[in-house]
């Protein structure tokens, strides 16, 4: 449980640098190109002090589902539909992710259908639904059914599902979690590459403050991409994917203490509902 809290921390501190970059001159490509590329590079130094830089047949194929499931595809998504869906609406879509994998475990077999553990999944989707969507009431009321770029987002929680189920029931017998993140984020990279230089939209680095702040976040992205690795086949999918709700009450607590941001009566129901869901589905992990 410890470990899933500090992921959910470490994603939060991601999202608040992120929000902070891209208001101050970084595009969306940009900054996933460094929240990919980064960390593997920092992964590679790693490996090659520890002698441990091998090709394992097995994992290469794990790495390169999970980088194009759980990395790519969910962003190049996220990052054309920007230009035509607000971007709260898109959070909103891409938090559906438990409700997607409970789904999807059950139609794979690999979990019986519990109506407790639906019902507390639900309760912590509900609960961060509310907290993202509080400030974009009047984007979600104005969204267009017309739009297919609405459609297509909805591939995000997909992906992120299929990635974790992949990640956590196929994991190969060859090589470790370092392993399995370079080869992930290698592929994530080859893929995101070509989008940012297309789009004229590389921000290089330099002794600035947004450059200082990318760095920390490829310090957080290479932590996280470890735990991933490591959390995901010991808690399983579903309860994994509960991360989003700490993540959530985590900026939450970042909004009110570092940004002197006001809490409303929804924020406080929407915490409660988080806590209430991981709390449940802890017996379930």
């Amino acid at each position: 449980m410890l470990l899933l809290i500090i992921l959910g921390i470490d994603w939060a501190s991601g999202f608040a640098i992120a929000g902070f970059v891209m208001r101050h001159g970084v595009s969306p490509s940009a900054y996933a190109f460094w929240q990919c590329f980064g960390p593997l590079l920092a992964l590679f130094i790693i490996q090659v002090i520890r002698n441990d830089v091998k090709y394992y047949p097995g994992g290469l194929r794990y790495g390169f589902i999970c980088g194009a499931l759980g990395i790519a595809l969910p962003n190049l998504i996220i990052y054309y539909s920007s230009r035509y869906i607000d971007s709260g609406i898109l959070t909103v879509f891409a938090n559906l992710d438990p409700i997607c994998t409970y789904i999807l475990v059950l139609l794979f077999h690999q979990e019986k259908f519990n109506k407790t553990k639906l019902f507390l999944v639900s309760v912590g989707v509900v609960g961060v639904i509310l907290l993202l969507a509080q400030s974009h009431v009047q984007n979600i009321y104005t969204l267009s059914l017309h739009n297919g770029w609405l459609y297509l987002v909805l591939l995000v929680p997909i992906c992120y599902s299929l990635g974790v189920i992949y990640l956590a029931k196929l994991k190969p017998k060859d090589g470790n979690v370092l392993n399995y993140s370079f080869w992930m984020l290698l592929f994530a990279s080859i893929i995101t590459i070509p989008v940012t230089l297309i789009d004229k939209n590389f921000y290089p680095l330099s002794f600035n403050y947004n450059s200082l702040l990318i760095i920390l976040e490829i310090i957080l992205s290479t932590i996280g991409y470890i735990l991933l690795f490591i959390i995901i086949p010991r808690f399983g999918p579903v309860f994994f994917m509960l991360v989003n709700g700490i993540s959530a009450i985590t900026g939450i607590v970042y909004g009110k203490f570092i940004f002197h941001q006001s809490m409303t009566n929804i924020t406080y129901l929407a915490v409660t509902l988080i806590i209430l869901s991981i709390i449940g589905m802890y017996k379930f992990k």
